[in-house]
């Protein structure tokens, strides 16, 4: 019986010890203007990750969303901006940041769903023909700080004469 109480003790106190938790420094390069805010997310599941960029970064980039455990937003800075994420569990993390250039809340796409603002992933990871996978993207942090940045990536618009041959083809 001893032997037992003490067992459940030793469980029970080791059950109320802290978990570990470690923090994520975050730095954003490459940012062009001052012009609006660089919104970023962080995402522990492959689900979550797909579910934002499925759907959130161009219909609801600032609403609350189940999928993503921490998101955060800072005015644009020219340059590079950082950020740090503390309280984190150890674990897989994928992380997304786009400069929302037109202040509007959301990643501004064009009739395709092409980004026409900047955006970037963790591990500056980048997809074919979309965006990178969960996996491609993710971070490990373990029980010690982790620091990483992620180098915006401006989409190249199409100038008057682009646009102006384009309409000559169509004709």
């Amino acid at each position: 019986m001893t032997r037992k109480w003490l067992l459940g003790l030793a469980l029970a106190w080791i059950g109320a010890l802290p978990v570990q938790a470690a923090s994520l420094a975050l730095t954003i390069d490459g940012v062009r203007s001052n012009d609006g805010e660089v919104l970023i997310g962080v995402y522990d599941t492959a689900d979550g990750f797909k579910s934002a960029i499925d759907s959130s970064a161009t219909k609801s980039a600032l609403l609350p969303q189940a999928w993503r455990i921490v998101g955060a937003s800072l005015r644009a800075k020219t340059g590079s901006q950082s950020i740090v994420f503390t309280q984190l569990p150890p674990g897989r993390y994928a992380v997304i940041a786009f400069h929302d250039a037109n202040d509007n809340g959301l990643l501004d796409a064009n009739a395709l769903g092409i980004p026409v603002e900047a955006y970037g992933f963790s591990n500056n990871a980048q997809g074919f023909m979309g965006a990178p996978s969960f996996d491609a993207a993710a971070v490990d942090v373990g029980s010690g700080d982790k620091s990483i940045s992620i180098t915006l990536i401006y989409p190249v618009l199409p100038s008057i004469q682009d646009k102006a041959d384009l309409d000559a083809v169509g004709k």
